[in-house]
């Protein structure tokens, strides 16, 4: 198994072992006496009370993005529990009847919550905690967490380990107190934390294996601290023997669910109108398939925050504030999140200016001398004496100053010299920020992708006018315009399936015109549609409308709209108006205008956005769906009508959620089947929200994961807009798995509105660290003078002619959703180029027999890509995919001496191997399953 990476931990575990020893000395005076030690079995013993333990499972914000896989796996355990908001808590009596609370991965407790939680344990309430518990609460919450749960989380592991029971106890306490503790479950991993008991009673009942005893669990005679998220990541089997295990201890038993109608949500008032009679047992229709059957890790619906918003219109926030006059202490968290913050923008800006220095480096994995190859080993950066071609000196400089702000951070906390920590800290950042390396070309296939909007369209007024911003556009290299092509139900050309084109391009065809000027440029021109949204309250004002005008779609067919529960069709809040997704002539209607589009012009590709129903919140009791076509179809098949049931009526409501969800669902695949079958070549992507499934689901009846994974869609384009870069990173990088795509491509997106500069071009960057098919930016109208002269420095065609013979030459990188295998070659030679240059500058730290490895093993993959990209066949796919996993799967072992310093710089070349995998799964199915 791995083992916990040394350099990383024992600095810290030293004195981790250090207070853990002093605890357990502690621990063995104060039950020196034969009293104490009778007194602690009464602790420890179960009490007949908690013969029959209800448990309640806590739900916040913190755990909401993994509030679903918490459910499953306690619904696949089969453990008795009731869901409890953790906002909902504000008394003793919100409580009643839970013997037992498990806190799953909650991060911010308030002072008034705590105090509710403290008494109910006074009362006789045992807890279970997992992840790190009240790391972001403040201070004195903090503090008072620790002594209720007898423990606090440290720091994160580095690598996933084992909990391992403890098999030595010495005394009795510690004999009765882990009598009840489950068996090891060998070899299996969980991402987990270092724990820390924090009183006398506190006692390590398991630590993590090959860590020097560090603690994994900590149990007291009131609670069970798990240091790890529950849940979340790792093993089920884990998850479900330590937490039967905790329940068990206090003779608790696990018996089957609670039923889904208590436990879903909190009780509301019923519908003043029952259903009239019970849900019959009818067979779904082919085109009504449950969704249980594409999406089987749906097991509950769940309540989910009120703060869930459309992220078309909003971003994520930053995740961390560090006011640099405070000298405030900083917490253990403060300073992990802090350290990760400057470590990770610290590799970004190095893997940029890798980047930019490689692009003309020809590939040489030829070491001239055996001194090259540990060069650096005493400061693992740049040295003046081998300083890059494009090292300028405020470069090396922002480098160095990061690096020693990084080593000397631990030493200021442990000083408490919190004031002159945050000042380094900031000052680091700032220094990086002003030195970020924006010049140098950037080599590798990618998709370079830009929503051109309505808007900006409307204001060229002409053919001539929107050639300017396609010559803007192909000077910055981008490849893949995503054109508005249908905004508010109106087509942006004349149709003769809408009812009215858009009023404010009467006169003229844009979208004949961007094809035109797009393929005269050497760039993909994509027809991006609203698809189940039309008409809104911001259009009507641009065409002098009232804004309660549902648009000449609903104008002309009413019945076709989405209605709420309370019967309207102008959504409350974002002022839009939605077709219903159910009703069939809709459906019809759109079908229609897609082939009109592929038919018609010679778009590349199709987008599809708002595919999805309208923002929903049932909390609140404000609910869509309930168009005449949809009750209809529902009632048919459950004999229920929809409008009848609350989601207080459990595996009914949870049927109607179904329901929804697949109507989107099929709707997908019907788009999918008409292009393939007429328009093979046409790319079809979607515009989808990055939040988890659990609240998609549910808020919007969006599963684009059962899209990708059917290969149904060719390119996921999440709107994963965050105001910092660290947030988008930890937006994205759960997206891009090959469970989350199957085998389609995805390209997240940047929103540059309300972004500076700097921190845009760095997001950008952090996405082609991770294992992404490319980018996408939003939009063409806010990018700025600065934007445009960073594109056009690094990913611009130079001074090349602006005519479609010149743009497609060879010189032209392959577009990976056009051609998968070429797009492959094209980025493992980027990223031997990468190493090529490094090597040749002294900065990569390998030794000599692994950098022979390197060599045999990258030049035999690279054959094996060539042949593919030329021949590609099933049996060229088979070699390619053979040799890239065992060059996968050695790479981070061979790049051990050089990872030791450059751990992130490693990190991002992994997930450009990933990305390599992506692409020849895409490719299996695009170039050699496609009929």
């Amino acid at each position: 198994m791995q083992q916990i990476k040394k350099p990383d931990l024992i600095p810290v575990a030293c004195s981790q072992a250090q207070t853990i020893r002093f605890f357990t000395f502690l621990q063995r005076v104060l039950i020196g006496t034969l009293a104490i030690s009778l007194f602690n079995l009464s602790l420890w013993f179960p009490s007949p009370s908690f013969a029959q333990v209800l448990l309640g499972v806590v739900r916040s914000s913190e755990n909401s993005p993994d509030w679903l896989k918490i459910t499953t796996r306690l619904w696949d355990s089969g453990i008795a529990y009731k869901p409890i908001n953790l906002e909902e808590i504000k008394s003793v009596g919100d409580l009643a009847g839970v013997n037992v609370l498990f806190l799953p991965n909650i991060e911010t407790v308030s002072p008034a919550q705590l105090k509710v939680l403290e008494s109910w344990a006074k009362q006789g309430g045992r807890l279970i905690a997992s992840g790190p518990v009240g790391r972001s609460s403040q201070a004195l919450v903090r503090q008072s967490l620790r002594s209720l749960l007898g423990a606090y989380w440290a720091f994160p592991l580095t690598q996933p380990a084992t909990p391992q029971p403890r098999s030595r106890c010495r005394d009795l306490a510690c004999t009765t107190s882990s009598n009840w503790v489950p068996v090891e479950q060998k070899n299996i991993l969980v991402q987990g934390g270092v724990l820390i008991p924090a009183d006398a009673n506190s006692q390590t009942i398991a630590t993590w294996k090959d860590s020097s005893g560090s603690s994994a669990a900590i149990a007291t005679d009131r609670a069970t601290y798990l240091g790890w998220r529950w849940g979340s990541d790792g093993s089920a089997k884990v998850d479900t023997a330590w937490l039967r295990a905790s329940i068990a201890r206090w003779g608790g038993t696990v018996g089957s669910p609670i039923p889904p109608q208590t436990a879903i949500a909190p009780p509301r008032p019923r519908s003043p109108n029952p259903p009239s009679r019970t849900p019959r047992n009818t067979p779904p229709s082919p085109r009504n398939t449950p969704l249980s059957r594409l999406s089987p890790s749906l097991p509950l619906p769940e309540p989910v925050p009120t703060t869930f918003t459309d992220p078309s219109d909003q971003s994520a926030p930053a995740g961390l504030d560090v006011q640099i006059n405070s000298s405030a202490p900083i917490v253990s968290i403060e300073a992990y999140l802090m350290r990760q913050e400057l470590t990770n923008l610290l590799g970004r800006f190095e893997s940029a200016l890798t980047a930019a220095n490689s692009a003309n480096t020809a590939v040489n994995l030829n070491a001239v001398n055996t001194a090259q190859l540990v060069a650096g080993s005493n400061s693992g950066g740049v040295q003046a004496a081998s300083r890059p071609p494009m090292m300028l000196a405020g470069t090396a400089r922002a480098i160095a100053s990061a690096r020693q702000v990084l080593q000397s951070f631990d030493t200021l906390l442990a000083e408490q010299k919190y004031a002159e920590a945050r000042k380094q800290w900031v000052e680091a950042r700032q220094l990086l920020w002003q030195n970020y390396p924006q010049e140098g070309q950037r080599v590798g296939s990618e998709i370079r992708a830009v929503w051109l909007d309505r808007g900006t369209i409307v204001a060229a007024r002409s053919e001539q006018g929107l050639a300017a911003v396609f010559d803007r556009l192909a000077a910055a290299g981008i490849n893949t315009v995503f054109f508005e092509t249908l905004n508010a139900g109106y087509p942006i050309y004349p149709s003769q399936v809408a009812p009215q084109q858009n009023p404010l391009t009467l006169g003229w065809d844009p979208l004949e015109s961007g094809v035109k000027l797009a393929h005269e440029r050497g760039m993909e021109l994509h027809a991006w549609i609203w698809t189940f949204a039309t008409g809104n309250k911001r259009h009507n004002t641009l065409i002098g409308k009232p804004s309660s005008y549902p648009g000449s779609v609903l104008s002309a067919y009413p019945n076709w709209a989405n209605i709420d529960n309370k019967g309207r069709i102008q959504h409350i809040n974002d002022g839009k108006f939605y077709l219903d997704p159910a009703n069939k002539e809709a459906r019809s209607y759109l079908l229609r205008i897609v082939n009109e589009i592929a038919s018609r012009y010679q778009v590349d590709g199709l987008q599809l956005d708002y595919i999805r129903y309208p923002f929903q919140d049932d909390n609140a009791g404000f609910t869509y769906g309930y168009g005449a076509a949809a009750r209809q179809q529902f009632q048919q098949l459950t004999g229920v009508d929809p409008i009848r049931i609350s989601p207080n009526d459990g595996n009914l409501w949870r049927q109607w959620v179904e329901f929804k969800t697949n109507q989107i669902n099929s709707f997908v695949s019907e788009v999918s089947q008409l292009l393939r079958r007429n328009y093979p070549r046409t790319i079809l992507s979607v515009a989808v929200f990055p939040h988890p499934p659990s609240q998609r689901i549910y808020k919007i009846q969006q599963n684009w994961e059962v899209w990708a994974r059917q290969g149904i869609v060719d390119l996921i384009v999440p709107m994963t807009y965050a105001l910092d870069t660290n947030r988008l990173q930890r937006i994205t990088e759960p997206l891009a798995k090959e469970q989350m795509l199957g085998s389609a491509l995805i390209s997240p997106s940047v929103k540059l509105l309300t972004l500076p500069e700097v921190v845009a071009i760095d997001q950008i960057q952090a996405l082609r660290d991770l294992p992404t098919g490319g980018y996408a930016i939003f939009a063409a109208e806010s990018i700025s003078s600065g934007m445009q002269a960073f594109f056009n420095r690094t990913q611009g065609r130079g001074g090349r002619s602006s005519t479609r013979a010149a743009l497609t030459t060879s010189a032209q990188e392959p577009i990976p959703y056009r051609q998968p295998f070429a797009a492959a070659v094209s980025r493992y030679t980027a990223l031997k180029q990468e190493w090529s240059f490094l090597l040749a500058n002294n900065q990569l730290r390998m030794s000599e027999s692994e950098l022979k490895v390197l060599q045999s093993r990258s030049t035999e993959l690279a054959e094996a890509l060539n042949k593919l990209a030329a021949t590609p066949t099933p049996e060229n796919l088979t070699i390619a995919k053979r040799l890239l996993a065992s060059f996968s799967s050695q790479f981070q072992s061979s790049m051990r001496l050089h990872s030791a310093e450059n751990n992130y710089q490693v990190q991002t070349w992994q997930n450009r191997l990933d990305s390599l995998e992506m692409l020849l799964r895409y490719g299996e199915r695009v170039e050699l399953n496609r009929g």
